[in-house]
């Protein structure tokens, strides 16, 4: 993930302690729904025998590591406001895990907003495919998102052989990667996060056009399917929208960095770094907002299904 490439001043440590108190409040309870979900979706294979749920739980997934990984690291530095343990290792492993969890979710969501087209327009082009067609189709990308950034971030953070990194133990992150000093960064920035922003935006944009269209045509679809298709793009909608909000203006301002610096771009540039933590922070609430049938389904399974009592009858 592309950040900026300069030395900022040292953080405040009134504005520090007001990030760790706000992420702390919305840490606690997200990580308890995570972990209520996935045990739901463990126990559940109705719900993990459907393809269109599979994205969402390597979604998840991705979303709980950073839960449970990245954001604590994030948490105990706005509470010290320094970096601890002051090692290079700890400072590698952070970024690597920032980077890595950060780009792996947006690429994923681009690929989600690819696939809803799949299942609510082509549902039945993709039926007749083979078996082997549609699993190269529906498990190759998600394979890609997920092992592409662990390894491009472990060659350009890790391994590093392009530059030696200089860590600065009181900025978040130790600062940034030696990388983004070199030409990786434009790769990094257009390939791993501009192309995947803009098919999400292109993809929604598009879903949302077929949806209209369709509505105004002649030939309209049952009202099986019609409820299906809004079902579905309202929760990639709201999904989408949450991403979109937050890296969209990263996006412009990370790439006006390449050609103009100012005191005022990396201003914006940190407060919406900042904001990218909120992303896994409210992901599994608009999960459960999203998706009325799932939290149905999360009741029965977390408080039972209460059963009628059939009393016997005494015939005189």
């Amino acid at each position: 993930m592309s950040t900026n490439n300069t030395t900022p001043i040292t953080g405040d440590p009134i504005a520090n302690s007001v990030k760790f108190a706000v992420f702390l409040a919305f840490q606690i309870p997200s990580i308890i729904t995570s972990s209520i979900i996935v045990i739901y979706i463990i126990v559940t294979p109705a719900f993990r025998s459907k393809e269109q749920n599979h994205s969402i739980c390597v979604l998840l997934s991705f979303n709980l590591l950073q839960l449970i990984s990245d954001i604590p690291l994030a948490i105990h530095f706005f509470h010290l406001n320094i970096v601890q343990p002051a090692t290079s290792v700890h400072c590698i492993l952070w970024t690597w895990l920032d980077f890595t969890l950060n780009t792996s979710s947006v690429q994923l969501m681009a690929w989600i907003s690819i696939e809803r087209h799949l299942f609510i327009f082509s549902w039945n082009l993709t039926r007749r495919m083979s078996r082997l067609q549609r699993w190269f189709i529906h498990f190759a990308p998600l394979i890609l998102c997920s092992v592409w950034c662990p390894i491009f971030y472990f060659f350009t953070i890790i391994v590093s052989p392009m530059c030696d990194n200089t860590w600065i133990f009181y900025r978040p992150l130790c600062g940034v990667p030696c990388y983004l000093a070199t030409n990786w960064n434009y790769y990094d920035l257009i390939f791993n996060i501009i192309m995947p922003v803009l098919f999400i935006l292109i993809a929604n944009v598009a879903l949302v056009i077929r949806v209209v269209k369709q509505k105004l045509s002649r030939v309209r679809p049952t009202r099986v399917d019609r409820h299906r298709q809004r079902k579905m793009a309202f929760q990639l909608g709201i999904l989408s929208m949450m991403f979109l909000l937050v890296w969209i203006p990263l996006c412009i301002i990370q790439f006006e960095m390449i050609y103009f610096m100012s005191d005022l771009l990396l201003e914006f540039n940190d407060f919406i770094v900042y904001l990218l933590y909120f992303i896994p922070l409210l992901l599994p609430f608009i999960i459960l907002f999203s998706r009325p049938e799932f939290m149905k389904n999360f009741k029965g399974f977390l408080f039972g299904k209460r059963q009628a009592t059939v009393m016997p009858t005494t015939i005189n």
